[in-house]
């Protein structure tokens, strides 16, 4: 447990950087050290996203998206960014994107830049998440 939790750590400081130099923010996000104790997101100040980051070998998505999306309030935007060894970040964003009403879909890093900057370009367009 103490090392899944310290893998966990590891990969939310690893994703802050990332999104650091992928976003060319000013400061580094920081991550929720309340998450155990009260749940909700794992990095905080990038409004209206709420990431749910993953550094694992084995994927499990679909539980991971419940897991997010259980976190997120009215107005929120559910990201799950996750990483194997060796591999980038991939992320998981809301089908609501290409218009379906249930699920997500997988961006690559390169994808996911594009259209974080323009989703925060664009002030922000909501999506419904409670599916």
């Amino acid at each position: 447990m103490v090392n899944a939790r310290s893998k966990g750590a590891r990969g939310e400081r690893e994703f802050c950087n990332w999104l650091k130099d992928a976003l060319d923010l000013s400061f580094l996000p920081t991550r929720n050290l309340e998450q155990v104790r009260s749940g909700g997101a794992d990095v905080l100040d990038i409004p209206p996203f709420i990431f749910e980051v993953k550094r694992v070998e084995k994927p499990n998505k679909r539980k991971w998206w419940l897991q997010v999306k259980a976190a997120c309030q009215s107005g929120d935007v559910p990201v799950v960014a996750y990483r194997k060894n060796r591999q980038p970040w991939r992320f998981l964003i809301s089908a609501a994107v290409i218009g379906l009403e249930h699920g997500f879909i997988q961006l690559e890093e390169m994808e996911f830049k594009q259209w974080i900057k323009q989703f925060i370009g664009k002030g922000a367009v909501a999506y419904d998440v409670t599916e």
